[in-house]
């Protein structure tokens, strides 16, 4: 099984932002690390773009790390035949080269800007930026008051009942006991679901034998925990997408060496349009409940929902605001350099290999 070409190294969460993307330093594909380094407007996501598809007219494949602020915008690509990862190294997820110069190292764009035409613009710029950071306050926000309301859901499902309904389906996943290794297996943490000013996005998680659990009590996190326990003491190399609603919980695992995979769907996410095995933990959490609990259970997913679409809608703001922070910057970018600094770069990349 293939990883998606497609994820998210970071996530908009309750906690505010979270980031996956110091971890590709540790990525034992990963010989050689560009940062970019830049501000807006000043073509890092272009030039990536312009890397992956002359990486793919070579015949190579090509994972893309897409934006959580704005999916259409590229933050990073893997090239994995050239042992390459490119990243936009800039806040909010600031990567720094552990050693630079020793697999890991800087491109900056920013000395494309033409800085004495931007100097008239500070003002403008300055109150740009300011008037969007002011719109991710709310957005957290309506995140953290709807993981409170999906906790209060899970206790008034009980522990006993939750733990019943979990233990049932570790045995409808489990195939059965694996070997021990002499060491665990390595894993990488991703995202491939996001909370965007696009929507709630969900992204494939690859071809194979893929479990769909359907949990929008958010109670499966630990069932997945103990999945992938069993696989990594195993000695096989895991692959954990990180749940966005709960960035300390386990949305997914795959095992890409045997094809197998399996993934928490939240109702509010649109599920994922490959056919999948499933199971459905929420209708097993409410068989038999009382109907005033039911009732109950159902007005605080629908508060749940409502928050998760605000948050969305304040992320949509956020990113209207960027791409005015953008155009001030855009008529100041030397893109000329820009694409120079590109052609250098695919000439030095795919000449040497």
């Amino acid at each position: 099984m293939g990883l998606t070409d497609s994820y998210f190294l970071g996530a908009n969460t309750p906690e505010g932002f979270r980031s996956e993307y110091a971890s590709l330093q540790n990525d034992p594909r990963i010989q050689r690390l560009l940062i970019l380094k830049g501000g807006s407007g000043c073509g890092k996501s272009t030039l990536m773009k312009t890397l992956a598809a002359r990486a793919e007219e070579y015949g190579w494949g090509v994972e893309r790390i897409l934006c959580s602020s704005d999916p259409d915008s590229l933050d990073g690509l893997v090239i994995p035949e050239l042992g390459l990862a490119l990243v936009d190294g800039t806040a909010p997820h600031v990567v720094e080269p552990a050693l630079c110069g020793c697999g890991a190292n800087y491109l900056n764009l920013g000395r494309c800007y033409r800085e004495a035409e931007l100097r008239p613009l500070i003002p403008a710029i300055r109150a740009a930026k300011a008037a969007n950071a002011a719109c991710y306050g709310p957005a957290y926000g309506c995140l953290r008051a709807a993981a409170s309301l999906a906790r209060a859901r899970r206790q008034l499902l009980g522990r006993e009942r939750i733990r019943a309904v979990t233990e049932e389906a570790l045995g409808q996943l489990v195939d059965g006991a694996l070997p021990k290794a002499k060491s665990p297996g390595p894993e990488r943490r991703i995202y491939l679901s996001g909370v965007t000013p696009q929507g709630l996005l969900s992204l494939a998680p690859g071809e194979g034998r893929i479990w769909a659990i359907l949990d929008g009590s958010g109670v499966g996190g630990g069932l997945l925990r103990e999945l992938a326990e069993r696989h990594r003491s195993a000695g096989e190399s895991l692959i954990l997408a990180m749940d966005p609603l709960d960035p300390d919980g386990v949305q997914g695992v795959l095992v890409p060496e045997r094809g197998l995979g399996w993934l928490r769907v939240h109702p509010a996410f649109p599920g994922p349009r490959q056919a999948m095995l499933r199971l459905d933990l929420d209708a097993a959490l409410e068989a038999e409940l009382p109907d005033e609990l039911k009732n109950a259970l159902g007005e605080l997913a629908g508060l749940e929902r409502r928050l998760l679409d605000q948050s969305v809608a304040w992320l949509r703001r956020a990113k209207a605001r960027h791409d005015l922070l953008e155009e001030l910057y855009r008529p100041a970018v030397d893109f000329a350099a820009v694409t120079r600094q590109t052609e250098l770069l695919c000439r030095e990349l795919f000449t040497e290999s």
